[in-house]
């Protein structure tokens, strides 16, 4: 797996990193990230909000059940 081509240090990197195509005259970049096209630009953009909902949404349903042991623990107590 280190053979791989993101894994290569010191060498430019010649390919997308959404669809593996070789670079035109223009590079795009989405956070440092070298993009072949506004087309790959719009599928890692797209990629990222979706990593984002569900991030958000492990984060949601995790407070939850830290909340719901606790509520368990408290009516515990309270016997």
């Amino acid at each position: 797996m280190r053979n791989h081509l993101q894994f290569r240090r010191g060498e430019t990197v010649n390919h997308c990193a959404i669809c593996d195509g070789r670079f035109g005259l223009i590079r795009h970049y989405s956070w440092r990230t070298a993009l072949c096209s506004k087309k790959c630009v719009d599928r890692f953009k797209s990629r990222e909000e979706a990593d984002r909902r569900w991030l958000l949404r492990l984060q949601a349903t995790r407070q939850t059940v830290a909340l719901g042991f606790t509520g368990l623990r408290s009516k515990e107590v309270a016997q």
